[in-house]
């Protein structure tokens, strides 16, 4: 069941940063860390959803979709009227990502799409160690369904032809 009680395990998150982009693991320069910060921030202040990016060492003793779901809901990511927050969250010593969304973006980012976003443009990166180059790719991508610029059928990115 998704939403079990945490009480007592507030230490296993950490608490919001204040930034779009937290590279707890320290892999992205301060170039492209900035980089993506200042897009997103962009993308915010044009279109109030919010994109954070979160990448950690290991999310312990929980599977990732469980604790990207607690980390998006403690950090209240999004406008909590619109609930039209997005959260890409990866482990890298557990080599796994996951994109969180909240109910406000559903139609635009359902799951199998964010899925798809996963294994088609962050993973493929992150095993060449081209972390930027993935969420850069992967945040293009997310930024192009929820402003309507293209369909999952419509994107080349995303056909299953790859």
């Amino acid at each position: 069941m998704l939403f079990r009680s945490f009480a007592g395990m507030s230490e296993d998150f950490p608490a919001r940063s204040g930034r779009l982009v937290t590279d707890y693991a320290q892999v992205l320069s301060q170039e492209e860390l900035q980089g993506l910060e200042n897009k997103l921030v962009a993308f915010d202040d044009s279109t109030s959803t919010q994109i954070a990016i979160v990448l950690m060492r290991s999310t312990g003793n929980y599977d990732i979709s469980e604790y990207a779901i607690q980390l998006f809901n403690r950090w209240k990511i999004g406008n909590q009227d619109k609930n039209n927050g997005v959260l890409i969250l990866a482990a890298m010593d557990d080599r796994k990502v996951f994109i969180v969304t909240g109910y406000g973006l559903e139609g635009a980012l359902p799951d199998a799409l964010c899925k798809k976003i996963v294994d088609r443009e962050i993973v493929p990166n992150f095993k060449h160690e081209a972390y930027y180059n993935g969420l850069d790719a992967a945040t293009k991508t997310i930024m192009g369904l929820v402003k309507g610029e293209f369909t999952d059928r419509k994107s080349t990115r995303l056909n299953s032809s790859h």
